[in-house]
């Protein structure tokens, strides 16, 4: 959803105007201090973040006071309080820019253009306008996309510009506790009250409604055990790198106006969930979004591939998790909300099992 600024996000922007980062180019502070921030739009899209946008300006990133769907009085866990680790994951994106820089890596992250500054029971910050828009989704040339996790790969996450400040894996949602998995285990018994049947079976005979748990079980062992255990050293994993976190820019490859345009990306955005984990995970999130049979080619080699398969079949068993917990939240997903999510995660489920035990 985007709306226009209100007045007390007006504020805020004038706020971070008087915090402007030290060594800032002038040009650059001269330009911020001088546009039409009411022309900006908010962009509400974030878990942890709302955004004001001003294009080819600058984006002033104002954290939540509390998880998306939560009550208004609610705050955030303290250890998940985006206001709290927003010092942190600015410090990440020095890091990370100066280090991508050194390593000429074409696109950009969204530094710092201000010091944070107090928003109510949050904070805000005044960062770089990164151009360009999501990608296409269901394509793009794989040649591309591996170029981008060639350039995460080569980041030295032991680097202390950027080791210090990375997060945990599992910081999204938590790791796969026993609890957790047992709610996920006992989806058909639930689903099948709402809907009257349980459509694992249908899709494979591994996901019928007995032989459900231990899928599960095979899954969030086997992603417990790689991030205790790595089978790779950990590298650079953005957390969620596809979709709108991802700006291209189409470029026509020659002058001919009827020439084919190809994608370029300019920027990576939303580094909050950015740590040192199986590199495969990048695979996975680029495969939601461009299509999940572009993981061979994506893939650094056979042993990836078969882990980003595995990974994506713990995403899916994620996406279920959440649905339940919303279901029980709202009162009750619709039927058809149910059947469509069951269409999408199932069958992914089932490719996962089959890398498993490939």
């Amino acid at each position: 959803m985007v709306s226009p600024p209100a007045p007390s996000e007006l504020e805020l922007v004038h706020r971070a105007l008087q915090h402007l980062r030290p060594g800032l180019d002038p040009a650059l502070a001269r330009r911020l201090r001088t546009a039409d921030w009411a022309a900006a739009s908010v962009e509400e899209g974030g878990q942890f973040h709302r955004v004001l946008v001003l294009e080819d300006v600058g984006v002033l990133r104002m954290t939540r006071a509390h998880e998306v769907g939560a009550a208004p009085a609610a705050r955030w866990a303290p250890e998940r309080d985006p206001a709290a680790h927003l010092p942190r994951r600015l410090a990440l994106l020095d890091g990370l820019a100066a280090a991508l820089a050194e390593l000429h890596v074409p696109w950009a992250v969204p530094v710092a253009l201000s010091d944070p500054v107090p928003a109510g029971p949050g904070a805000a910050v005044l960062q770089r306008f990164l151009p360009g828009g999501p990608h296409p989704p269901h394509e793009g040339d794989p040649a591309v996309l591996r170029c981008v996790l060639d350039d995460l790969a080569a980041v030295d996450v032991t680097d202390p510009r950027i080791a210090p400040h990375l997060g945990r894996p599992f910081a999204f949602r938590g790791p796969w506790t026993p609890e957790r998995a047992r709610h996920v285990a006992a989806l058909p018994g639930a689903v099948a009250a709402r809907l009257g049947a349980w459509a694992g079976h249908d899709v494979d005979a591994r996901l019928g409604a007995e032989a459900w748990p231990d899928a599960v079980a095979a899954l969030t062992d086997a992603v417990t055990a790689w991030t205790a255990a790595p089978p790779v050293p950990p590298s650079l994993v953005h957390g969620d790198l596809a979709g709108h976190n991802m700006r291209w820019r189409a470029v026509p490859e020659d002058e001919d106006p009827r020439a084919p345009l190809r994608w370029a990306l300019a920027g990576v955005l939303d580094w909050d969930l950015a740590c040192a984990w199986d590199p495969a995970l990048n695979v996975a999130y680029l495969a939601l979004w461009h299509g999940e049979d572009k993981v061979p080619d994506l893939a650094r080699d056979a042993a990836e591939a078969r882990r980003a398969r595995v990974w994506l079949g713990a995403m899916a068993l994620e996406t279920l998790d959440d649905a339940a917990a919303r279901d029980a939240i709202v009162g009750g997903l619709a039927a058809g909300s149910w059947r469509r999510l069951l269409r999408k995660t199932l069958p992914r489920v089932a490719r996962a099992l089959t890398a498993l035990d490939g």
